[in-house]
């Protein structure tokens, strides 16, 4: 479940780049666009959300090369911080990317790492990790012609009375959280629970009993693709990747936002850029946080937007300090586990 980020969040993202070093503006330097621009090598806006691809590209970056003669180019993202340090800092001749938009983990992974350059801070965001993008959910989707009530987690891990498969991501980060809601502990205590190593055992002791019945999802394509297959009865999934296919599966994919994890996306400017370049980048961001193109994509991408009938309860905020602290430790041993479970 996607939205909007609030005004609140746009105006701390805008801060961040006002008082950023200046650079050259579309707006407050006409002249620029005015005069032609041969062979301008494009900007390159890599994104792990596929799904909207369509509407960034038409309210974002189509708009920001017209008004500035900037050509900009949109690639895929695989997530990973080695793909990311490939087309950054360590570039080479393989061509340097300008912006990134992942999850907030993703960001403040790579802004440790000076994958990503660091902004000015605010109260929210103390280091600049990034500007606040949209806030995302995962929630539980699920085949409502086999089930007609909404399911919880603990029903997702309730083979007997609902036999099938269940889709989860492959990655710790909202995984092991499920697995512990769905062993009974409440949200408010799933980040202490995980800070011990009992807590740990307990998510992977939780998660080895579904194991056998897990179909594992990497990308929210992925995890709307396994839905709409019937391969799984239910799935985690993000929101809005479900509610793009819902329009197709109205009678048959349910969602159920009681148990949602709350997660929030942001816009990163990746570091090793020419002066120049890193200039220009700051531009379309600039450009992108704006009200009217903020609305442009909500216009463009609805199930950004939660429909008023569904409630917009959240079970937990995913801790995005947690996981900048503990996500190479439970990566590796999630990786092990995976590989031990076969």
């Amino acid at each position: 479940m996607f939205q909007s980020a609030s005004r609140s969040r746009i105006r701390i993202g805008l801060f961040c780049l006002l008082v950023a070093p200046s650079v050259p503006s579309v707006w407050s330097a006409p002249a620029i666009a005015a005069t032609p621009v041969r062979h301008k090598a494009a900007l390159v806006v890599a994104s792990t959300e596929s799904q909207m691809t369509q509407a960034q590209n038409a309210a974002f970056l189509q708009p920001f090369a017209r008004a500035s003669r900037q050509p900009v180019v949109r690639q895929a993202w695989n997530g990973t911080l080695a793909e990311l340090d490939g087309h950054g800092l360590h570039a080479g001749r393989t061509g340097t990317w300008s912006l990134v938009f992942a999850e907030d983990t993703t960001i403040r992974a790579a802004c440790v790492r000076e994958l990503v350059i660091h902004l000015a801070g605010s109260a929210t965001n103390p280091d600049g990790c990034g500007v606040p993008g949209m806030t995302a959910q995962v929630v539980v989707a699920w085949d409502q012609t086999r089930r007609r009530l909404a399911p919880r987690w603990a029903d997702f891990w309730d083979i007997v009375r609902f036999p099938g498969k269940r889709g989860l991501r492959r990655d710790p980060r909202t995984t092991l959280e499920i697995a512990l809601m769905a062993d009974g502990v409440a949200p408010g205590d799933v980040y202490n629970q995980l800070a011990t190593p009992q807590g740990v055992d307990r998510a992977f002791r939780k998660l080895s009993q579904l194991r056998p019945y897990i179909t594992w999802w990497s990308t929210p394509a992925d995890a709307t693709s396994i839905l709409e297959r019937g391969q799984v009865l239910m799935g985690s999934a993000p929101g809005d990747a479900v509610r793009s296919i819902a329009t197709r599966y109205r009678d048959r994919i349910g969602i159920n936002t009681d148990m949602a994890l709350s997660y929030g996306l942001s816009w990163g400017v990746v570091a090793g850029q020419s002066a120049f370049r890193l200039g220009q980048a700051r531009n379309l961001l600039h450009f992108i946080i704006q009200p009217d193109q903020q609305a442009a994509f909500l216009a463009r991408y609805p199930a950004a937007t939660p429909p008023a009938s569904l409630p917009a309860s959240v079970a937990l905020p995913v801790d995005v300090q947690f996981w900048q602290a503990h996500y190479p430790d439970l990566s590796r041993r999630f990786d092990t586990w995976l590989r031990d479970a076969g």
